[in-house]
Parts: C-alpha cells; structure tokens; sequence
C-alpha cells in the first residue's frame, strides 16, 4: 500500500486565520520573540496555561521546572525500565492468542497505545496504574482525552466531544490523578521536614508541581484547575506523538521495500530506521496547523505584514514538503534523503524556537550516541519498530489500513497487521 502525502486541508478553525505556507516564514515566525502561543480556543479547558500555552519568562521558568523529565537519564530510564518490559508483556500476550491459521493478528492502533501506558503515568505520576483491570481503565480514560483535547481538529460535533473530554478529565482526575497528587504532597512534605531526601522523591510532573508550591486544587472535587491541565497535556504529549507516526512508517517501509527490496535486510538496523522515522514524520505531523499571535506590528523578512494581535496559521505539514528545501521528490517517502543543511529531518514536525518540542528526544532518542557509556537512547519510535520488524510485522493484505474519519489528523484509527513471527 502506497501512502498518499499530498498537501492536507486547511481544516476550518484554521481557516479562519492568515495562512502561513512557506517553510521559510514559519520558521521565521516560530524563532521570533515577537510571537506568542496562539489558537486552541476551544480546548482550553484542557490545555489552557499549560507548558505548551504560556510565552516569555513563565514558559521558560516552566520549562525548567520539568526539564529533568526528559534528561538523557530520564530517557534511558524509560526506556529500560518502563518501554521494554511493557513491549515484552504485549508480545507474550499476542504470542498466546493464535489464529485459526496459526498467525498472531493485531491492531497497530491499540497496540502502540497500551505499549505507551506506562511511559505517560511515569511520567505524570500516576500511580494506581499496576492490575490489569487498573491498567485497562487508564488506557481507556486516556485514550478518550487524547481524541477530545484537541478538539479544533475534530470533525464531530464540538459541544459533544469537550463534553466527552471533560468527563473522561473528571473521571481521570477522581481515580488517578487526586491520589496520586495526595500522595507526593505526602512525600514533598516529608522532603521538607528532613526526613526524605530529594533523591528520593519520584520524577514526575506532579512531584514537579508540588514542589514549586502551585498544586491547589479545588477541593471540592471539581477538574477546573491548573494542576489537571498540566497533567493532561503531559499524558497527552508522551504518547501522541508515536501513537500518530508509527502506523505511517509501517505503512511507508511496506511500500518502499517493496519497491526497494535490497533494503530489506536493513529493516531491523538502528540507523535505517532512524531515517525511516525523520523523513514519515516530515511528511505527518501530529496537528494540521500551529498557530502565533503577534506582540507588536511587524514586517516580515519576506515582507509580509503582521498586526498587533494578529493569528497566523502555521501550515507546517504543507512547507515540510516544499521542494525548495527538500528537493524535487519532497512528497514521497525517502529514507534516504539527504537534510538540507541547517535543519532537523523532520523539518518542522517538532517546531523549532522556544517552544520546540521538550520531548523529542523521547520519541526520536540520542542519535550518534555510544549506548555502551550509558549516553544514548533509541527512543520510543526505533524500540517499538526494532521489536516488530523481529517478530516479522507486515500489513494484514485482507484487511487494509483505515485513515481516522472524526478528525482532521492526519493519522490511522486502524492498521491491521500479522507478526508472523511471533
């Protein structure tokens, strides 16, 4: 199956601002101080003052705060401790439930999310997540939260869908999140009194938060709070990322070893993955547009006029195939494309500027690293990939790829496949 990259709709909430196309002006606009956050109107009540929606010293101070979360230590630590040992369970489950033909069949979907569980309640610190009958619930509670916060994007009706989120948020605070905040304000407590020391407090954002002294919360049980926001986009972003772009490298290295296939003997490599993920991510970001508001008047290098106040639309996913920057064949699917000089393979998929992703390295790892000297990581992308092409992953030729149909992500809702090897 070959996949189509052809230039994405303008979905309508984006519609509605000046459109930014070019790959030289978004990455002018991201880099500049006189741009702030913008957009996202309709999901503030998920995400509003969170790391991702606040500019100047409160996001760098904010920034600070939850910078050991994604230290080199930190990605190591998930991915050894957390990552494997989930990929390995998931395979030994898969491995006992046979067809009737002798085959293991799975959804990429699903799949991906329960291997990603662990990684995103480490890092919020959401405890409670250790039986089976616990650990169904917060997937599906956290599956729920991540198709309704970014709600501008959905292609049903609005109301419904912040209605849905703000249930699955109620519910998720009440069964995880409250405890779990009870629990390291216990412990940061403790910290305070001398009779723990900072080492020995979790790693995680709501310890981070107790910390810096801002975790009230409405104490009548209510969601509306800065705290839960937080913990929302963090849940959401530790897993959107390879929940989005996995499927497509799949998709994409089906088609490109069928037409390449002396690359088949490197589907396992580390390095011709790693290429694999940059150029599918260039080609599908996880949001159809981002979006500046201007501080001041100002003219563009290119010209271009922006008012005080003014929204611009950044339509990454149309510049990242611009054949200016990479080259002629910019929406096909290369893994051996060469980055033009300066820029990342991606190329606008992580952002760039002060609000570049903090958690790329999660997904893409340390490239060019020596594992060995405890400096490198694979990242949750390569060590998902790595297990899969090994238990022999191809599409299911009876049962194709479904794209998502209630948004307008550019993403799979189903991917069925066989592990013919496992």
């Amino acid at each position: 199956m070959s996949e189509p990259t052809a230039a994405p709709r303008l979905p309508p909430y984006a519609a509605q601002f000046a459109a930014v196309w070019s790959f030289a002006e978004i990455q002018e606009v991201m880099r500049s101080p006189d741009f702030h956050q913008g957009g996202f109107q309709e999901s503030l009540m998920f995400l509003g003052d969170t790391i991702l929606m606040v500019d100047g010293k409160t996001h760098l101070d904010r920034k600070m705060v939850f910078a050991p979360l994604f230290s080199k230590e930190a990605m190591a630590y998930y991915e050894a401790r957390l990552l494997e040992p989930t990929i390995a369970e998931v395979m030994a489950e898969l491995g006992a439930q046979h067809g009737p033909d002798g085959l293991a069949r799975t959804d990429l979907v699903p799949l991906i999310r329960v291997m990603l569980h662990r990684i995103s309640a480490r890092i919020v610190g959401v405890d409670g997540v250790d039986t089976p009958v616990r650990t169904e619930r917060f997937r599906q509670l956290l599956s729920a939260l991540v198709e309704a916060a970014p709600v501008e994007w959905s292609t049903r009706n609005k109301q419904e869908v912040i209605a849905e989120g703000l249930a699955t948020l109620n519910a998720l605070v009440a069964e995880y999140l409250r405890p779990s905040l009870d629990r390291r304000r216990g412990l940061v407590r403790q910290f305070r009194e001398g009779t723990l020391t900072k080492e020995e407090l979790p790693r995680d954002v709501l310890t981070m938060i107790c910390l810096e002294g801002t975790d009230a919360v409405d104490q009548s049980g209510g969601t509306d709070g800065y705290v839960w926001r937080e913990c929302s986009f963090f849940l959401i972003a530790s897993t959107q990322t390879t929940m989005h772009s996995l499927p497509h490298i799949i998709v994409h290295l089906a088609d490109w070893v069928a037409r390449h296939p002396e690359d088949a003997a490197r589907i396992g490599e580390t390095g011709f993955l790693r290429r694999a993920v940059g150029e599918s991510m260039r080609l599908h970001q996880t949001a159809p547009a981002r979006f500046r508001v201007a501080t001041r008047d100002l003219v563009l290098s290119t010209g271009r006029r922006v008012a005080k106040g003014e929204t611009l639309a950044l339509v990454a996913p149309t510049a990242n195939l611009e054949t200016g920057v990479f080259g002629a064949d910019a929406a096909e699917f290369n893994p051996w494309r060469e980055t033009p000089a300066g820029l990342q393979p991606w190329g606008l998929s992580f952002g760039t500027g002060v609000h570049m992703c903090c958690g790329r390295l999660l997904v893409t790892g340390q490239p060019n690293r020596a594992d060995a000297e405890g400096g490198g990581s694979e990242g949750t992308m390569i060590k998902i990939l790595k297990v899969l092409y090994a238990k022999g992953v191809e599409l299911d030729p009876e049962d194709p790829p479904r794209r998502m149909s209630t948004s307008f992500h550019d993403t799979f809702e189903s991917v069925p496949v066989i592990l013919r090897r496992l």
